[in-house]
């Protein structure tokens, strides 16, 4: 055999015994670039604010849509580096995720300062013009979150003599309540991510729910529908707010539990999720349904029509026949479910993609002022 030879002989044992170290390594080095890749950066301004929330509540005291939406915001711009403080009206606790919590008093010098001397005002209180009365004393200015569309028509069409950024939460409150001021639209963050590990979970399942149970959310729809309905398990959560439309007395296929935290403890027990409102300006619960592969039964408030985007089932509040029909149809169709699901996962990547935008263009508008 010739030199040569014994040469590429030797090199081929030699790549032989250190093959699986270099794949080892390889695939670690694969591992770490997609690990990076799925972990969400936040990225730091170089213009960092601070910003105070003015709000009528906040979390842990209630847990319900506008809450939340303020929450995950201010979170949002935590990571980027703003400093928040937060007063409301219902106080109840001084810290919450380490956000320092204050009593909003008008007459309160702390207070005071702190609103007239920040750089930014996030505001999320209700349509009493009092609540404004530090607020416009300033020169910079004050952000107005728009949930609802009963809240601030004089506010919108009016010019005031401080700054004014009106945040819309979807296109529905944006057409409704039109302003003059310069203006977005914020759609309220869900943690998707939170609720798709339990997709496999839910394929199965047929426990009917409805979050929050309060009459403009449709309770006495849910209770009539249990009634209907009684080979069918329906469960209620009680909401964060409001009077709860709760019938203990109600038929032994119908049970509550209280408001929830983590709501992810509710979709573990659930299958399919009925919003029947009368008027909703979007639809925070239908995209933790979406996420979690519950498929979604709403009414034809246009907020949650324009949240779902044809994903679920819609059906006219009041016509309880279709109602019970959508839900047989989910429970006993199961090829028709399953395209619901997939229809709800792919909505879900829409919204994604807008929840991103949204925050974003929020974070360019304050941090460029």
């Amino acid at each position: 055999m010739s030199t040569e030879l014994y040469g590429i002989v030797a090199l081929a044992i030699v790549c032989i015994l250190i093959s699986p170290y270099y794949k080892t390594s390889v695939i670690h080095r694969k591992d770490t670039v997609i690990q990076k890749l799925h972990t969400p950066v936040t990225v730091k301004s170089e213009n960092t604010k601070s910003i105070v929330l003015l709000s009528d509540s906040f979390l842990p005291t209630t847990f319900a849509g506008s809450e939340l939406s303020g929450y995950e915001t201010i979170k949002y711009l935590r990571a980027r580096g703003h400093t928040i403080t937060i007063f409301v009206k219902d106080w109840e606790v001084d810290e919450y995720d380490g956000f320092k919590i204050y009593k909003y008093d008008s007459q309160d010098r702390f207070c005071q300062q702190e609103i007239q001397t920040c750089d930014l005002v996030f505001f999320q209180m209700g349509d009493d013009p009092k609540n404004l009365e530090v607020v416009k004393y300033r020169k910079e200015p004050v952000y107005v979150f728009i949930h609802l569309v009963d809240r601030y028509p004089w506010l919108l069409q009016q010019r005031m003599s401080f700054p004014i950024s009106v945040v819309y939460n979807s296109h529905m409150t944006q057409d409704t309540l039109p302003t003059l001021h310069d203006n977005m639209r914020m759609i309220p963050y869900v943690d998707t991510n939170r609720f798709k590990g339990l997709r496999d979970k839910t394929i199965q399942n047929n426990v009917v729910c409805l979050i929050n149970c309060n009459k403009n959310k449709g309770g006495e729809l849910f209770k009539e529908l249990a009634t209907r309905m009684s080979n069918v398990q329906f469960l209620g959560v009680r909401g964060g707010y409001s009077n709860q439309v709760i019938d203990k007395k109600g038929p032994s296929n119908l049970s509550y539990m209280e408001n929830q935290k983590d709501i992810t403890v509710v979709f573990k027990k659930i299958g399919i999720l009925v919003m029947p409102s009368k008027h909703e300006t979007w639809g925070r619960t239908a995209v933790e349904a979406m996420s979690s592969g519950v498929p979604v039964i709403h009414s034809e408030a246009p907020g949650l029509v324009e949240c779902v985007g044809g994903a679920g089932i819609m059906c006219v509040h009041d016509d309880i026949d279709a109602w019970v029909d959508a839900i047989n149809r989910l429970i006993n169709d199961r090829a028709y479910r399953e395209r619901l699901r997939q229809y709800g996962f792919r909505r879900i990547t829409e919204i994604e993609n807008e929840q991103n935008r949204g925050r974003q263009e929020l974070a360019i508008k304050l941090e460029n002022n």
